[in-house]
Parts: C-alpha cells; sequence; structure tokens
C-alpha cells in the first residue's frame, strides 16, 4: 500500500470527497489530489494536519505500511523520528534479550554440572556399624576389647582354668549382648561417632562407603538441560520474540 492509496481508503471510508478532505486539511484540492496520486509527499505540518483530519494515531499510521514503504516515508520528520525511536527500543529490547538468555543458558549450563557431579547432593554413602550398647563406666570400644581385660594365664594348670572359665563367661555375656545396628550417612564423621542410647551408649565405626544415585542430581541435570535448550530456542526466535 502506498500513501496515496492509504488516504484514499480513509477519506473512502469516512464518506469524504476531495475537496471536503482537502478542507479539513487546510490544503488545495489540487495538492490532495497529488498525494492521492503518489506524485508528491506532504511536508511533515501537512502530515500532521492529514493525521488529524483522518483521526489516525502516528503508529497506527505506519503500521499500516511495509518496513520498506515506511524507508520510503521517512522522508517525512515525524516518521523519521518515531522510526529512529522504535529502533532504539529495539536495540535495548535485543540487548536485554540477549542478556537475558546468557543468563538462563550460565544457570542451565551450572545446574547440569552441579547435577552430574554431584556437588549439591552427595552421592557417596558411608557406613558405620554399632556392636551393641556399651554401658556406663565400660570402653566405648568394648565389644572389640574387652578379652584384654580377660588374659589367659599360663603359670599353673588351676589358674589357666579359672582364667578361660572367665573368659569363656564373658565371652558369652558379650555374644549375649551383641545387638548391631547399621546407619547409613551421606556426610563422613570420622573413624567412629558415639551416640547415647538409652541404658548406655552406641559407638558407631565407620566400615566403608558406597555410591548412590540421587534424585536431586537427576533434577538439577534435567533442569540444567531444560534451561539451556530453552534459552537456546528463544535465540533463535529472537527476532520474533521482540516484535511482541
Amino acid at each position: 500500500m502506498t500513501l496515496g492509496e492509504y488516504i484514499k481508503d480513509k477519506r473512502a471510508s469516512m464518506q469524504l470527497s476531495q475537496p471536503q478532505l482537502a478542507e479539513q486539511i487546510g490544503i488545495e484540492q489540487s495538492y490532495l489530489s497529488k498525494l492521492e496520486n503518489d506524485k508528491s509527499l506532504p511536508s511533515n505540518e501537512v502530515f500532521r494536519r492529514l493525521l488529524a483530519a483522518l483521526n489516525v494515531p502516528l503508529a497506527d499510521f505506519i503500521a499500516a505500511f511495509s518496513i520498506q514503504e515506511q524507508q520510503q516515508l521517512s522522508a517525512i520528520a515525524d516518521i523519521e523520528f518515531y522510526l529512529k525511536q522504535q529502533n532504539n527500543k529495539l536495540q535495548h529490547h535485543s540487548a536485554r534479550l540477549v542478556l537475558s538468555l546468557s543468563f538462563i543458558f550460565a544457570l542451565g549450563a551450572a545446574c547440569f554440572y552441579a547435577g552430574v557431579q554431584a556437588l549439591c547432593f552427595s552421592e557417596r554413602v558411608y557406613q558405620y556399624e554399632s556392636l551393641g550398647v556399651v554401658l556406663p563406666g565400660e570402653s566405648a570400644f568394648v565389644f572389640k576389647d574387652w578379652d584384654q581385660h580377660f588374659p589367659i594365664r599360663t603359670d599353673s594348670g588351676e589358674d589357666m582354668r579359672q582364667s578361660m572359665k572367665k573368659r569363656a563367661e564373658k565371652a558369652q555375656q558379650m555374644y549375649q549382648r551383641l545387638a548391631q545396628l547399621t546407619e547409613q550417612s551421606f556426610e563422613h564423621r570420622g573413624e567412629y561417632y558415639i551416640r547415647t542410647v538409652e541404658g548406655g551408649s552406641r559407638t558407631f565405626e565407620y566400615k566403608g562407603a558406597n555410591w548412590v544415585s540421587r534424585t536431586g542430581n537427576t533434577i538439577l541435570q534435567l533442569l540444567g538441560l531444560f534451561l539451556m535448550v530453552f534459552s537456546a530456542v528463544l535465540s533463535l526466535g529472537r527476532k520474533a520474540l521482540l516484535r511482541f
């Protein structure tokens, strides 16, 4: 659509003749005829009066033309100024969009890396085992070193039998007290730790570690992939986004 075609269409929709519209604009009919036949471009002052007579906002007027036609009409000062403003806004929005998408991509990469490396949710499980309840006054490791207090005597037959008897009785007693309990922790608590329980305490000793899969790390990886793909797709469609 050309400027002349636009004026004709608007005049027809308003049911105005050329003389009537020319009078409202404040120009000669012959000048309006030249405009409608695309033989001339209006001055900036005439253009303003034309928009007022047609009751059309500048933004709506410019939106009716293609980009190529807008460039041709930019010889009119108001249109040139408006197009420069819009271009500056577009560049500003484009810069903000690029920055936002870069941040989203970087966040996605960080989430994916944290998930793969298990930085937030450790996948190493430490195993601790307690053999039983340690009574007050006993060594924390009584289940392992109790026999040190019951050595087998070798000085005489009777003494040896008595020492072996006491050792066997103690062994039976310790066996009856056995009540193994295993705990797992994603935190390494050292070679052992002691926990107070009813009737005494329990000594948990480190037995080794295993690796397990954590749902949190899987979620971080999926979230990271989603954010990276999401930002990449939006980057490809950036021009379309800037139109909104």
